[in-house]
């Protein structure tokens, strides 16, 4: 943060080096540490959800934002050369229903260097998160022959909207009230707004088959052999993908009939599941060689997939031709960048047009099976208790409550709270910006509000194009500088001097109707001239926002009226990836051979429908903590309940047979199940028994070394 102090001025500040601190407009009144949270980590956390809204309060570094996100669009002047779909619709039955991604390949018009760009239907930068893409105008330019501009946006995030606005969160409505499931970091959330916070995620998931396994009929009936779901297909209620049951011919009679080879075996097959129930297939990608020399996959299991293999080869085909006739056409001095470079070669290595060698297809320098799908698998979560939500001043909050609108408080002039958040935070986390955006948007929504009672509109009633003009113009100019006389308080030098002062009649009409229609919308960079302290003063007076007691239910089903007066008003909340949608802890995690805690492999990672991986297991330096806080009693039991196989499966058996499993009063006796063996402890006896001697438990002597010698 850099700050030029100027004579008779408060300290300015500039949005150029103030970095992503340039988004908060109250950036001078939060503690440097909620600012850094905001700046630094919560906005390299914030997710794209359903329904984002622009901000009431801006500084205009949104907008610069904005331009920076992963769309698709062309740096240079280009001309089309050709458009070409990985999977394109055909008349026939095997028609594919959804397109995942389409080529264009183009050609600079300056240096005249061949390209080529993905345009797919979705982005995923994340393990887990992603978003779909949104159409833009441009993208109806774009056909072959056409001449498409420098910087024309082809697809793009839907947090930007199609005039440049961005929009990373979304304004609700905030009460700060002390009630239960709001304490520091709480947050009692109505559950309406949830559904416009729901978010995508992307699962993938690898499975590979042939002359060794053959996958189970799992989706299809007796006439149609359908493994696995098609592209804009949902995967089955237990969230199974596949099962792929080893190849045996001897047993082949049992296992591949109608019947059987519908019914996946849970112990023997190999199962790959993805993320649970309401999957939707949203991308397959085929690794096939019809010319390899792996064993093959039997015949009519994977008829399913001829439908992809063969429009993959036509795609690749129609690159490879339409380069060979780039080539014929203009010899050495063809340019092609290095993406077409590179997609030239996948071409070639798919349709095996390398006739000097064959080329044997390996994934990390193992030869793939006979064929090799990749999914991604598309779903849709909607935030509940767990999540994180944040503002923009490093309040961030987690998710402890959801009611319905009808328990949220409401206030005297019909105002219904979104978020209900503790307002003793505000003191101790030393972020006051909150405090002024919530005032500053509670002014402009009363303005807003009287502007429309005193044009007779009713609630969610909108002006039609053309329709403010037939207003009384007597009127028209009293709104006008009653809505001036806001600004001048606000921003006198950039709001009233530099736009509404300078404003001529028609802008003055698009603007008003704006203000009635959407928002009273408020420009405010960080480095505004006004001392923020005394605008809230002058606007107390000029505007008097409403603040009102409130109505309440609460727990036990009262209608409670609070006593003092609590404003609600909006604020501008974003969705952090701590969404609390994924257990963080397992009941039987995965044993290695020798039976204590291992880690998944690839290949296992997604055999089970639920998590087998460990969060956290002790090591020593967390056993040596842990003894010193809680003592060798408590130690021991922690241990010998991980890493003793025999007294984990005794304690899930008094889990599964208790008749109320809260309220177990011993889950394990250790008179019949004493401490000592665990797999490491048994192993460690095993080589200090085979190297000649024992160890013996007892109570420690800190006087007394480890040979028993004072």
């Amino acid at each position: 943060m850099s700050t030029v102090v100027q004579p008779d001025r408060h300290v300015q500040l500039y949005r150029e080096l103030l970095a992503t601190n340039a988004l908060s407009p109250f950036v001078r009144h939060n503690s440097s540490v909620r600012q850094q949270m905001f700046s630094a980590q919560h906005l390299s956390q914030i997710l794209v959800f359903k329904n984002p809204s622009e901000r009431y309060i801006q500084t205009g570094m949104e907008r610069e934002y904005g331009k920076y996100t992963f769309s698709k669009k062309f740096n240079e002047n280009v001309e089309i050369i050709k458009v070409i779909e990985r999977y394109p619709k055909t008349l026939d039955y095997n028609s594919i229903s959804m397109n995942p991604e389409t080529f264009v390949i183009y050609e600079d018009v300056e240096t005249k260097e061949v390209g080529i760009m993905s345009l797919p239907t979705y982005c995923v930068n994340h393990q887990y998160f992603g978003f779909e893409y949104q159409r833009r105008p441009g993208l109806s330019m774009v056909k072959q022959g056409a001449m498409i501009p420098k910087g024309t946006i082809l697809l793009d995030s839907p947090n930007v909207k199609v005039n440049g606005g961005y929009m990373y969160g979304k304004e609700v409505n905030v009460a700060f009230m002390t009630i239960p499931g709001v304490a520091e970091d709480g947050l009692v959330v109505c559950e309406d707004i949830l559904e416009d916070f729901t978010i995508k995620t992307y699962e993938h998931r690898v499975v590979e088959f042939g002359g060794r396994r053959f996958p189970r009929n799992l989706y299809g009936n007796d006439d149609n052999y359908k493994p696995f779901p098609d592209i804009g297909e949902p995967i089955r209620d237990d969230g199974l993908l596949g099962a792929l049951c080893e190849l045996d011919e001897f047993g082949s009679i049992a296992e591949m009939n109608r019947r059987d080879s519908k019914t996946p075996d849970f112990i023997f097959d190999r199962l790959v599941y993805a993320g649970g129930a309401g999957g939707r297939v949203v991308d397959i990608k085929i690794h096939h060689d019809p010319y390899s020399n792996q064993p093959r996959t039997p015949e009519g299991m994977d008829k399913y997939l001829e439908k992809y293999e063969r429009a993959r080869r036509i795609c690749y085909q129609e690159i490879l031709d339409l380069y060979n006739k780039l080539h014929r056409r203009r010899g050495d001095s063809l340019k092609i960048s290095n993406e077409f470079q590179r997609f030239l070669v996948e071409a070639i290595a798919v349709l095996d047009k390398n006739e000097k060698q064959k080329i044997e297809k390996l994934y990390r320098l193992n030869p793939i099976d006979d064929w090799r799908l990749e999914f991604v698998i598309e779903y849709e979560i909607k935030p509940g208790r767990g999540g994180k939500m944040t503002d923009t001043a490093g309040g961030k909050g987690v998710l402890c409550k959801i009611l319905p609108r009808s328990r949220m408080p409401v206030d005297d002039d019909g105002n219904v709270a979104d978020v209900i958040a503790d307002p003793n935070s505000t003191i101790s986390r030393m972020n006051l910006g909150r405090v002024y955006e919530h005032f500053i948007n509670a002014c402009s929504r009363d303005i807003r509000k009287r502007v429309r009672t005193q044009l007779g509109l009713k609630e969610g009633q909108k002006l039609q194009p053309g329709e403010i003009q037939a207003i009384n113009r007597e009127t028209l100019e009293h709104i006008w500088e009653y809505i001036k006389g806001y600004y001048k308080i606000i921003s006198p030098l950039r709001m009233y001097e530099k736009f509404a002062q300078k404003l001529n009649e028609a802008q003055i009409l698009a603007h008003l109707e704006s203000c009635i229609n959407d928002w009273v919308y408020i420009y405010l960079p960080p480095e505004n001239e006004t001392e923020d302290i005394e605008v809230i003063k002058q606007l107390q007076e000029y505007v008097n926002p409403t603040c009102t007691p409130v109505t309440y239910v609460d727990a036990t089903g009262q209608k409670i009226r609070t006593k003092e007066n609590i404003r609600i008003a909006s604020m501008y909340y974003l969705l952090l990836e701590k969404t609390g949608d994924d257990w963080t802890a397992v009941s039987s995690a995965r044993l290695q051979n020798y039976g204590v805690l291992s880690q998944l492999t690839n290949a296992d990672k997604y055999s089970h429908p639920t998590r087998q991986q460990a969060i956290r297991a002790f090591g020593e330096a967390e056993v040596r903590i842990l003894r010193s806080y809680t003592g060798a009693h408590a130690t021991a039991e922690i241990m010998d309940r991980n890493n003793n196989p025999d007294t984990h499966y005794t304690i899930l058996e008094s889990i599964l047979q208790a008749e109320n499993p809260g309220l177990i009063k011993e889950a394990i006796d250790r008179i019949n199940h004493p401490y000592g063996g665990s797999k490491p402890l048994k192993l460690f006896r095993h080589y200090s028994f085979c190297s000649g001697w024992r160890v013996k438990a007892g109570p420690h002597d800190p006087d007394k070394n480890i040979f028993g010698k004072k």
